[in-house]
């Protein structure tokens, strides 16, 4: 079957009856780790308390994309997500994960925690609150300068990419918004990128301090940023609800591909019949399989690219969650199965993980 025939399937379920919920029973892996979340000072080695089932390393690299998951940091969270077989986590910084909060003791425990519950952290979010062609240039000029800080930081916890969104200026027109945002990159994050050999890019979550979620933004950005440490970090979800084929954007912007993040969305036909796209309640985030998006296709895009970087499980599915958990140090154990049965249907399409596990 011709790609483009292939590419086109993610989006023809769309106007089929809505589908039916996963109910796989599952027991979930048992999280092992520290109790606790960053103390004020690194703990000393006589008071710390060893995982006796805590890996020694991580998981051997591979040429194939990495298994992740995008979670707040805690020592339970990085146990958890080791146990239920993924290769590393990625971290969206917070009021306590944060370069200019935490002291060089705690850094340097965030990494030991890291290193003794075997979760490497990937990489890095840094999307709200960084606005990079903020209108007011004073503003502009401390979001720039915090981003840079938080490309050290990155590159201090092991990272080689970072995710961000786009920024944003109300009411400017498309070509205007982009010429910003490259010469932001251009000038100011290119030379960072270089020394520290890192890469960055940014969400398609259409927001309004984040432009540049469509194709047609891609190709403005990119024809005015060529270097390849500027990308994407494609989420297709955000494609669907949008009725634009992820597939099919993943295959033309393959080369720009820099990290993923893996989530579904699923359109409830009879409410979108009743409210239209400009209604509510008509379309929800799921857990990769339990949505509409052509997994085996979409992964085919990134292995015949050699996309060597993380696909991320985003866990935004509330049938697979307990609400008001947000600031506990561990998951409530619906959303642990949530991820174990992400992690369990992504890893039928990710052979190096499954070699990985072999040996």
């Amino acid at each position: 079957m011709p790609q483009d025939d292939r590419s086109r399937r993610a989006l023809s379920s769309a106007t089929v009856a809505r589908r039916e919920f996963l109910k796989i029973g599952s027991a979930s892996a048992a999280a092992v780790g520290a109790a606790g979340g960053l103390a004020s000072e690194a703990t000393p080695a006589s008071e710390r308390t060893a995982s006796p089932a805590a890996p020694q390393g991580f998981a051997e690299d591979t040429k194939f994309p990495k298994l992740g998951m995008i979670t707040p940091y805690s020592p339970q969270k990085l146990a958890f997500a080791t146990a239920a077989g993924y290769e590393g986590v990625v971290v969206p910084l917070d009021e306590h994960f944060d370069p200019d909060k935490l002291s060089d003791a705690q850094i340097d425990q965030v990494l030991a925690t890291s290193r003794q519950t075997g979760a490497r952290i990937i990489s890095i979010e840094c999307m709200w609150g960084v606005n990079h062609i903020h209108p007011n240039p004073a503003q502009r000029d401390q979001a720039n300068a915090r981003f840079i800080r938080y490309l050290e930081f990155a590159h201090r916890l092991g990272c080689k990419f970072v995710g961000t969104f786009s920024g944003g200026i109300p009411g400017a027109d498309l070509d205007r918004q982009a010429k910003e945002f490259a010469r932001v990159v251009n000038e100011k994050y290119l030379p960072v990128l270089e020394r520290l050999d890192l890469t960055m890019g940014w969400e398609n979550y259409p927001t309004d301090v984040n432009f540049a979620t469509v194709p047609a933004a891609y190709e403005k950005i990119f024809a005015l940023v060529p270097s390849p440490r500027l990308g994407l970090e494609f989420d297709p979800s955000h494609f669907i609800r949008q009725y634009i084929d992820p597939v099919q954007t993943a295959w033309d912007f393959r080369d720009r591909i820099r990290a993923g993040h893996a989530k579904d969305t699923e359109i409830i036909q009879p409410v979108l019949a009743k409210v239209g796209i400009h209604g509510n309640g008509w379309w929800r985030y799921r857990i990769p399989g339990q949505g509409l998006l052509d997994w085996p296709a979409f992964i085919t895009v990134l292995l015949q690219a050699g996309f060597r970087g993380c696909l991320a499980v985003e866990h935004e599915d509330d049938f697979w969650d307990e609400p008001h958990h947000e600031a506990d140090p561990d998951f409530p154990q619906a959303r642990k199965d949530g991820f174990i049965l992400a992690a369990r249907f992504l890893r039928q399409y990710l052979p190096g993980r499954l070699a990985a596990q072999a040996s």
